[in-house]
């Protein structure tokens, strides 16, 4: 596990998120290493965020006023995966996405690395590790 996280998507909702990595991955999010090394593999799972009302009923006798959330239908998977000649034009990040079990068209993929343009400095990659 790399980290776990809460987004907020203006008029979109919230998404609760765990960014996962094969053993080269980890091994680099915790030296710090940048840019990640030929072979790291980064996998998002998207949740929708539901309340919860029953855990909030139990919670509130010793937390009063507790909102609780849990994960509600998954809306995607992400793949990134480093190969720095495949992948060259793309800071030498692989892009894929899931919805539901079918893969994303190359339309959808080709929005992927301009969304990750921002995270240049940290070799595209946005997550921090969460030891």
């Amino acid at each position: 596990m790399i980290a776990v996280k809460q987004l907020h998507f203006a008029g979109m909702g919230e998404q609760l998120r765990a960014q996962l990595g094969n053993d080269i991955a980890i091994k680099a999010f915790k030296a710090g290493t940048i840019p990640f090394p030929d072979g790291a593999i980064i996998a998002a799972i998207h949740w929708s965020r539901v309340s919860s009302e029953d855990n909030d009923k139990v919670l509130d006798v010793p937390f009063p006023g507790t909102h609780s959330f849990l994960i509600g239908s998954r809306v995607n998977v992400q793949f990134m995966v480093k190969d720095s000649k495949k992948y060259a034009a793309t800071g030498g990040w692989g892009f894929a996405d899931f919805t539901g079990e079918k893969p994303g068209d190359k339309a959808l993929h080709e929005t992927c690395f301009p969304c990750h343009v921002p995270a240049k400095d940290h070799d595209y990659v946005f997550t921090r590790y969460a030891p």
